[in-house]
């Protein structure tokens, strides 16, 4: 069994992205390797839990390319587009980062425990604001929601109703300054959300494959450039 970890923000292996939001958490717990969240980029790839089968495919075949990338895929481990995106990166031999709205030691929901063991042993971590003992409120899910798209630099939401609860990390993602994309709503079910994200002029709609290379790449391009900055 792989033992629980915390760090401040003082400390390291604290993530140095996580401390530009606001209301960043004092102290975080972790499983796994939390050292990727600095080593590599990270996306999150979300969407409601009831989803359509091609809203499945399309968070599987985007984390897969992600992981093609070494991009980390992030999200909450809820089921639907999330197990769905974070099959895809493994299956690909990504890593991915999962942040909880409760206690390490009582993963949810609980038919994705054996998950959340393989995402560890694969070299990814699991996350939390929150010690262990800590069970879930609702107000929990919201606050973790900020903490997916805060240490993320971007947000791509697979599917979503408009009052799903991804609409609130794609809030937060906006709010934080993260770049956003969504998938175009007439590919899919239940995307009402996906609608009322694509009237914004800061959400970039995937349409096709190009459209997410373009989004990855300006990630990829903006974080090189920053480097270059830093160095010069």
């Amino acid at each position: 069994m792989i033992d629980i970890h915390y760090c401040s923000k003082n400390d390291a292996k604290y993530p140095k992205v996580l401390k530009n939001i606001k209301n960043a958490p004092d102290t975080i717990y972790y499983k796994g390797n939390i050292e990727i969240v600095t080593e590599y980029k990270n996306i999150a790839v979300i969407g409601s839990r009831e989803c359509s089968a091609y809203g499945k495919h399309l968070a599987y075949e985007t984390a897969k390319y992600l992981s093609g990338k070494q991009i980390n895929v992030v999200n909450g481990l809820a089921l639907g587009c999330d197990t769905a995106a974070l099959r895809g990166a493994l299956d690909n031999e990504g890593k991915c980062i999962v942040w909880l709205p409760c206690g390490l030691d009582n993963i949810q929901p609980k038919s994705n425990r054996n998950l959340a063991d393989e995402i560890v042993d694969k070299g990814g971590c699991l996350l939390s604001e929150y010690p262990e003992g800590t069970e879930i409120k609702k107000y929990n899910y919201v606050q973790r929601d900020r903490l997916q798209s805060g240490i993320s630099q971007g947000v791509i939401v697979i599917e979503a109703d408009r009052n799903s609860g991804t609409m609130h990390t794609a809030d937060f993602a906006l709010s934080q300054y993260k770049r956003l994309a969504c998938y175009y709503h007439k590919l899919l079910e239940h995307s009402t959300g996906n609608k009322y994200l694509e009237e914004g002029k800061d959400t970039k709609v995937l349409k096709q494959l190009s459209n997410l290379e373009e989004f990855v790449n300006d990630i990829i391009n903006e974080e090189q450039y920053e480097q270059m900055t830093l160095h010069f």
